[in-house]
């Protein structure tokens, strides 16, 4: 079975064309023991290990990131996610015994057992902030589900998506099962416009909106992961000078282009001045060799002034303006476009609360909610306030790295989209359920017409007896369950 790659994003015959081979192939790849093809997926994290180092520098060259930063950010977790995918896969998608109920004891004869079955032909669409980590994973997911995949990277990582893809092929997948659609948003709405079964997104909320409402159009389901707007929690009781390095560090990888990137900093009044004095430091110790990509003007550069000049204009106040074009921004308010837009970029700005559920609030009335983090130096005060954010993901005293963690999950919340990826829930977001219950093939059904005398008599013994209170009284009920049955067989014979 041949692969085709289109080359033209906005030829829709060049895009049609991917299909056939995917839709017609899946079928037989869903035959196969989970076991099995999660092998091929073990067999791919083997390849990308051996070709790490080249795949880095394409990685690298591609996204302008540093070479420690793409392996930890991007080489590292990837092989990590492949081989608990193909660890745990097969278990999690194992057909399994159902429970049967003693309150409906009449059914006992019944057995159940749920199965996970693939949804078919599912189309990814990745960004261009995490060219491998943002796509293999959720690929190899999909794959070891049964599914056929229709993958649209971002252009900037098509020449990597082409050589993953290979990968994967290199490893014993049949090629027609990962079709690399190549393009930029045409590309993207005409794979939803040819139909596929469920739609896996991740990049900004005007984009996935367009092709959520494409494919919403034709009763089909999807999966968004959309704008973070990532919000720090600074509490008075928390290590400062570690809680700036972090939140400086979280908002300068990737130059703020992670989805999970610190946008605002919420920190307690009394410890306000003190942190702000403590992240101008941490920022003036920052490198552009730390973090080249922040010397580059991206074509991003004109609307982050614009968002800076808003907010200044508005009356937030001007931390510093590093060399290396990061901004900080004290005394921000909703209002500000530097609060209401994702920024994409190294601005971070920074406010004052009186509370911690001041700074809940803040959170929670927000309308985009993927993830929060909260630095304190109280593990308990930090695990209440998380508890009663209304966010996908919240880490405590750490920024970024544990979305890397193979088995966590992210899902966002409001306008941060919905379903989930990564992690068990975002692997069972590649398969639908399945039950299959079944009878005797003998016997009699006392549920059947004609209703039996004694038969409601039964059932309200039975009620009785599983809500009976005390010994007494679940003695009572055995009686006239007893009683019931006593009389039903009486009528029967």
């Amino acid at each position: 079975m041949a692969t085709s790659t289109t080359a033209r994003s906005n030829d829709a015959p060049g895009v049609a064309a991917s299909f056939p081979a995917a839709r017609g192939a899946w079928r037989d790849w869903a035959r196969l023991e989970p076991g099995e093809r999660a092998r091929v997926i073990g067999r791919a994290a083997y390849i990308l290990a051996a070709e790490a180092d080249s795949i880095a520098e394409t990685i690298a060259f591609a996204s302008g990131r540093p070479p420690a930063e793409v392996w930890s950010a991007e080489i590292v977790p990837t092989l990590d996610a492949l081989r608990w995918i193909a660890r745990r896969g097969p278990r999690a998608l194992s057909p399994q015994a159902l429970g049967r109920s003693w309150l409906q004891w009449y059914f006992r004869a019944c057995r159940h057992r749920l199965h996970w079955e693939p949804y078919g032909l599912v189309g990814i669409v990745t960004p261009g902030n995490s060219l491998l980590f943002l796509a293999a994973p959720q690929i190899a997911a999909a794959l070891v589900a049964g599914n056929a995949v229709i993958w649209k990277p971002a252009p900037a990582g098509a020449a990597l998506a082409s050589r993953t893809a290979a990968i994967f092929y290199r490893a014993g997948l049949p090629k027609a099962l990962l079709e690399v659609v190549v393009g930029g948003a045409e590309a993207a709405r005409e794979v939803v416009h040819e139909g596929i079964d469920k739609l896996f997104f991740t990049g900004g909320s005007a984009a996935g909106a367009v092709l959520y409402r494409l494919q919403a159009a034709q009763g089909r389901p999807a999966v968004l992961e959309l704008s973070g707007r990532h919000v720090a929690v600074v509490l008075a009781d928390a290590d400062l000078e570690l809680a700036a390095s972090g939140i400086i560090w979280g908002k300068l990888a990737n130059a703020g282009r992670n989805c999970v990137s610190v946008q605002l900093v919420l920190v307690e009044r009394c410890a306000y001045a003190d942190f702000l004095a403590r992240a101008r430091a941490v920022l003036a110790s920052v490198s552009v060799a730390d973090f080249p990509m922040l010397g580059r003007r991206s074509e991003m550069a004109t609307r982050h002034e614009e968002l800076v000049a808003d907010a200044l204009a508005l009356g937030a106040r001007l931390v510093t303006r590093a060399p290396s074009g990061a901004v900080l921004l004290a005394d921000v308010r909703r209002g500000m476009r530097v609060v209401d837009e994702e920024i994409g970029g190294p601005i971070l700005t920074f406010e004052a609360v009186e509370s911690p559920a001041e700074a809940a609030a803040w959170i929670n009335d927000g309308d985009c909610r993927l993830s929060a983090s909260i630095w304190s130096g109280r593990p308990a005060r930090a695990q209440a306030l998380a508890l009663g954010l209304d966010v996908g993901q919240v880490w405590i005293n750490e920024e970024l790295a544990p979305v890397a963690q193979p088995e966590l999950t992210l899902a966002g919340r409001g306008a941060s989209g919905f379903g989930a990826s990564r992690g068990l829930a975002g692997l069972m977001e590649m398969v639908q359920p399945k039950v299959i219950s079944t009878m005797p093939a003998r016997g009699r059904r006392r549920h059947y017409f004609p209703t039996a005398p004694g038969v409601e008599a039964m059932f309200r013994a039975t009620v009785g007896l599983g809500f009976a209170a005390g010994f007494g009284g679940r003695f009572h009920a055995a009686g006239a369950l007893a009683r019931s049955l006593v009389r039903l067989m009486r009528g029967r014979a």
